[in-house]
């Protein structure tokens, strides 16, 4: 049996057991392990959606019920994700509850969610302004700033992270630290010349 099929048959029974925070993903950002905001995963049956409890919903319907009918729990042990784009280098969300089927509005936008000509030869393709998981409850959004630096192959880069954790009592996000780092970086590779 291979290792997929084996955590495949067995998260759901490792959920019951609320043992669901082995499988958490054990990335650091900003100095914050996921893994440290542990959430059991959910896996009784999904709720209607409710379109009356956040504005977000009735403004972004079809993108949330897109998503929800997948059904793929991605944030928080039970909350199903949304996220679009809202203009150059920014995304914005929400996040449908699958024991209730209320939907929130994420903690991103345009000020705490962007990447404005951020790209080094050192970056993954990866998109880094928002980090969650299935089974945590830690949600970072990232912005990053970049600036060329004149008659260089360098620029000089702004990331502030902003790291909140949901509590499922009030129902809300609370920020618990912004982070910010300045850095310079590579921007292209320089050019050799053979002999």
């Amino acid at each position: 049996m291979s290792v997929k099929i084996a955590l495949t048959t067995f998260l759901p029974v490792l959920s019951l057991l609320g043992l669901s925070t082995l499988s958490s993903h054990a990335e650091t950002v900003a100095g914050y392990r996921f893994e440290n905001y542990p959430a059991p995963l959910y896996i009784g049956k999904p709720a209607k959606l409710n379109y009356k409890s956040d504005p977000i919903a009735k403004l972004f319907k079809t993108r949330i019920t897109e998503a929800y009918q997948q059904g793929e729990i991605g944030f928080g042990g039970n909350f199903v994700v949304a996220i679009w784009g809202c203009g150059t280098g920014c995304i914005n969300g929400a996040m449908a509850d699958k024991r209730t089927g209320r939907v929130y509005p994420l903690p991103i936008n345009e000020e705490t969610a962007y990447d404005f000509g951020c790209w080094s030869v050192d970056d993954s393709d990866e998109d880094e302004r928002v980090s969650f998981y299935p089974n945590s409850r830690l949600l970072i959004t990232r912005t990053c700033e970049q600036a060329p630096i004149e008659n260089s192959n360098t620029a000089k880069r702004h990331v502030t992270y902003y790291v909140n954790v949901w509590n499922d009592k009030t129902k809300k996000f609370n920020l618990i630290k912004t982070v910010k780092q300045k850095k310079m970086v590579i921007t292209e590779q320089p050019t050799t010349t053979e002999q």
